[in-house]
């Protein structure tokens, strides 16, 4: 007979059964509990998180903002790459995208080759500068053309309708010393304006970066011609935008283009009246004039001035103080440092010497100095207008024919200095 043991065996006959503890289960309960938790939050985590970056991505594909740099350019203006099916993608992309008014670009000539608000953004393009009114970049489109569009973040100054009024205005100048306007976009928060690239770069980057670029320095002949192209342009700028006050605003020698032939091209023309005057004023050479600075007013002389100290920066070969420092009467203007020296002393110790020695022009280029003095005259009554100063300077010859210009002109400028232009047009 066999007999077996089993200590854990219990109930009738046996003695009675204990009953079961519930402590030693509890522990596990609250584990399972907290891993629940854990994995349900996870997975809303989860769920989160592919919600929001779906939307991202269908936020990218539904809309194109220029609120930042143009789509298209990375963070040095240069495009990234792309081969020619992705461009002809976008091309057709774009093409619908310009049903939208939103994205369209307005064109101030019906002979014009046109392309939209898309493949402009898309363009190889590349910055060409930057600053509080403005950046500007140069783009290259797929029909080969390049072109340079300037984004304006500050432009609110008028309603959309006077924008466009005042843009159709800009686009029916024609002149051959004017960089016309291409076309324009327009929004509440900021404006494009695209014109054609001009190749030879500004008259500011010419008079003094030359020598890093390999150029040679402008000689006597050229800075003529460019600043008689920059009167002529000025002058029709006067007759065909007679309702402004100043209808350049903005003229100096980044804003003075140069073509392939070194012929002047006045741009970002006529842009005060869609400009916010309190912006303007620390970025607009007008708003530097005496006039503004001592009674807080431009006139229509202010333009002339701005001519005035712009031929001084091209025969001198030095930047105006206007462009270097804010402070006012705090140090002479250039107009004032020309008068500081004596006449006599001009072609030695004012003019550029990289402009290089013409033979028998010194008398000439003396004589247009005293045209851009008159120009900067501090007092406006006893300013030039713009027609007598665009005459005199068209009377200019490369070589002289008046030998008695030194004696006359001394006498001349000591009698201005006794009138005190000096203290006119202190910075």
């Amino acid at each position: 007979m066999f007999t077996f043991c089993n200590e854990g065996l219990c109930g009738a006959p046996l003695d009675a059964c204990a009953t079961p503890s519930h402590h030693s289960k509890k522990p596990s309960n609250i584990r399972i509990i907290v891993i629940a938790v854990v994995v349900f939050l996870a997975l809303i985590c989860l769920i989160g998180a592919v919600i929001f970056i779906l939307c991202r991505k269908r936020k990218r594909k539904a809309t194109t903002s220029i609120e930042n740099p143009p789509s298209g350019l990375n963070k040095k203006g240069v495009k990234e790459g792309g081969d020619e099916s992705q461009r002809s993608s976008n091309s057709n992309h774009s093409r619908r995208g310009d049903n939208n008014n939103n994205m369209k670009l307005c064109f101030m000539k019906d002979d014009r080759e046109r392309f939209d608000l898309h493949e402009l953004l898309r363009a190889s393009a590349e910055i060409l500068g930057s600053g509080c009114f403005s950046s500007s970049y140069k783009a290259s489109l797929v029909s080969g053309a390049k072109v340079v569009v300037k984004r304006f973040k500050q432009m609110n100054n008028v309603g959309k309708e006077e924008f466009h009024e005042h843009m159709r205005r800009i686009g029916r100048l024609n002149h051959p010393n004017l960089l016309p306007l291409v076309a324009y976009y327009y929004r509440k928060e900021e404006k494009l304006l695209v014109s054609d690239y001009v190749q030879n770069a500004s008259l500011a980057v010419r008079l003094h970066g030359h020598q890093t670029l390999g150029e040679p320095s402008l000689d006597w002949p050229i800075r003529l011609k460019i600043v008689k192209g920059i009167a002529t342009g000025l002058e029709y700028l006067y007759k065909d935008m007679p309702s402004l006050i100043a209808p350049h605003g903005n003229l100096k020698s980044s804003n003075v283009l140069l073509t392939q032939s070194l012929e002047p091209l006045l741009s970002d023309y006529s842009l005060v009246p869609v400009t916010n005057q309190d912006l303007g004023q620390d970025i607009m050479v007008i708003y530097k004039s005496p006039e503004f600075l001592h009674h807080g007013r431009i006139t229509k002389k202010s333009d002339v001035w701005c001519l005035g100290i712009l031929i001084l920066e091209i025969m001198v070969g030095k930047f105006s103080s206007n462009f270097l420092q804010k402070g006012k009467g705090s140090e002479l203007s250039l107009a004032n440092w020309v008068l500081s020296v004596e006449p006599e002393e001009w072609s030695n110790e004012v003019i550029d010497k990289d402009m290089g020695a013409t033979r028998n022009s010194d008398g000439e280029m003396m004589k247009l100095l005293k045209v851009a003095l008159d120009c900067c005259e501090g007092d406006v009554d006893k300013r030039l207008d713009l027609k007598e100063a665009v005459e005199r300077i068209q009377e200019l010859k490369e070589r002289d024919h008046d030998d008695d210009f030194y004696t006359s002109y001394a006498s001349e400028a000591d009698m201005r200095s006794s009138r005190g232009l000096s203290g006119e047009i202190n910075f």
